[in-house]
């Protein structure tokens, strides 16, 4: 599966398993380009001969999230239409029958992190860093990560690292729960790949129905609080600039 039309994304498929790769170098960006492109892989993402998912970065970064500059210098309105759509394509991740693992290469910061968020599993390389740092900048996160953040490591954790904007260890993270495993970053993607061929290993409708019910199990709050935080990001942003 080639990049044919892609600007952002880099799709690979090996044994059933795509890759998609954020291909927005030096930093990997999460523009508008993007999430539009991203939002075009619903009917990709959902091909039953696909039956994993991992997302990753080129490069040594996975995402250091949205280009505020890019922000700040468009119309309020393909904001707006942006966040919207962001917020719609991460929740369609989340929501995948199939596994989906955010194999974290790198940094991945803000919408970087709101993406690994929105996949099932996360793994990380031992050099990367992780962090919400949208309020040291005058914002919150906007693309589900106050909601799914506080469902995986808990209330307190969560407050804690979008309040101070910390920028944790790979260590760290695996403590708080936020990743399930670290590998080395010699040969990253030969570690992942075996882990995720692991996974699949099981009865296809079993890990399935594993997965559709501990989705269920997300409490009935999740999606509007995600709303509700897109809604303050925008209101913020749109004050930041004016």
């Amino acid at each position: 599966m080639g990049t044919a039309g892609r600007n952002f994304l880099e799709l690979v498929k090996e044994d059933k398993i795509l890759t998609v790769a954020i291909n927005n170098p030096p930093h990997n960006y999460l523009s508008s380009g993007f999430l539009a492109e991203l939002f075009s892989l619903k009917e990709v993402l959902s091909a039953p001969d696909i039956d994993a998912i991992i997302f990753t970065g080129k490069g040594n970064v996975f995402s250091k999230g949205a280009d505020i500059d890019e922000l700040k210098s468009g119309a309020l309105a393909v904001d707006r239409q942006m966040i919207i759509d962001g917020n719609e394509v991460y929740t369609f991740i989340s929501s995948i029958s199939k596994p989906v693992i955010a194999a974290i290469n790198g940094a991945c910061f803000g919408g970087g992190l709101e993406l690994a968020l929105a996949c099932h599993l996360r793994v990380c390389s031992e050099k990367a860093r992780l962090g919400l740092p949208e309020v040291s900048l005058g914002l919150i996160p906007g693309l589900g990560g106050i909601a799914r953040l506080t469902r995986v490591v808990g209330e307190s954790r969560a407050l804690e690292m979008i309040l101070l904007g910390d920028m944790i260890s790979a260590a760290r993270a695996y403590e708080l729960n936020l990743v399930s495993r670290v590998f080395p970053k010699e040969n990253f993607v030969g570690h992942v790949l075996p882990f995720v061929k692991t996974l699949l290993t099981a009865r296809k409708e079993a890990i399935t129905e594993v997965i559709q019910l501990v989705t269920q199990l997300r409490s009935e709050h999740e999606a509007p609080n995600i709303v509700a935080a897109a809604e303050g990001f925008m209101r913020l942003l749109s004050s930041r600039v004016t």
